[in-house]
C-alpha cells in the first residue's frame, strides 16, 4: 500500500527526512512487518529483526518467504528451540537479554554484538524501554528501525523509544 512505501521511504530518505534511524507508528492490521520487509528491501544488507516470542519469529519469517525473493537458506531463527544466524535472522527480545545470573554477561547479546548488521528492526519497539529488554538497543547497527502500533507504556518511558532506536519518521 502507498502508506507502507511511504513510510519506508521516509525512514530510509527517498521522499522524507528519514536517516535510516528511526520509529514508524502504524495501526494493528496495517502492514508493519510489509514496512520493515519496505526497508530492507531499499537497504539491501544484513539484517537482525528483534520481536517478542517464538510465535513472532514464525511469522516474521512466514511472511518473508511468502513475500519476498528470501530462500529458507538466507533466513534464520535464534530462539531457544534454533540457534542459527544468517543475512537475515529473526530473535526473540528474551534471547538477546536472557542471561545465566543476574550479574553475569548475556551469552547469546554477545554473539549478535559480533556480527556486522545493516540493519536492526524492532518489532514491537514499544517494549525496548524496559529494563530487561533495554540492553537489545546496544546492538550496533547502520540503521535501525521500531515498529509498533503504539507508544503508550504504564510506566510513561514512550519517549525513550525515540533515544534508543531513532526519532518517529511516520505516524498514522
Amino acid at each position: 500500500r502507498n502508506y507502507q512505501v511511504e513510510a519506508a521511504q521516509n525512514l530510509v530518505g527517498d521522499k522524507g527526512p528519514g536517516t535510516g534511524f528511526g520509529t514508524i507508528v502504524l495501526p494493528c492490521g496495517s502492514g508493519k512487518t510489509i514496512v520493515g520487509m519496505e526497508v530492507m528491501s531499499l537497504l539491501k544488507t544484513n539484517t537482525l529483526i528483534v520481536t517478542t516470542n517464538i510465535s513472532a519469529v514464525h511469522q516474521w519469517i512466514d511472511e518473508l518467504l511468502d513475500k519476498t525473493n528470501l530462500t529458507k537458506d538466507q533466513i534464520a531463527e535464534y530462539t531457544g528451540e534454533n540457534k542459527e544466524i544468517k543475512p537475515v535472522t529473526i530473535a526473540t527480545y528474551q534471547i538477546l537479554t536472557w542471561r545465566p545470573d543476574k550479574e553475569g554477561p548475556y551469552p547469546h547479546f554477545d554473539l549478535f554484538r559480533k556480527n556486522s548488521w545493516g540493519l536492526i528492526i524492532y518489532d514491537e519497539v514499544h517494549m525496548l524501554p524496559a529494563p530487561v529488554f533495554r540492553v537489545a538497543a546496544e546492538l550496533q547497527a547502520v540503521r535501525r528501525v521500531g515498529l509498533t502500533a503504539t507508544l503508550v507504556r504504564e510506566d510513561g518511558c514512550e519517549g525513550h523509544v525515540f533515544s534508543l532506536v531513532g526519532p518517529k519518521r511516520y505516524d498514522v
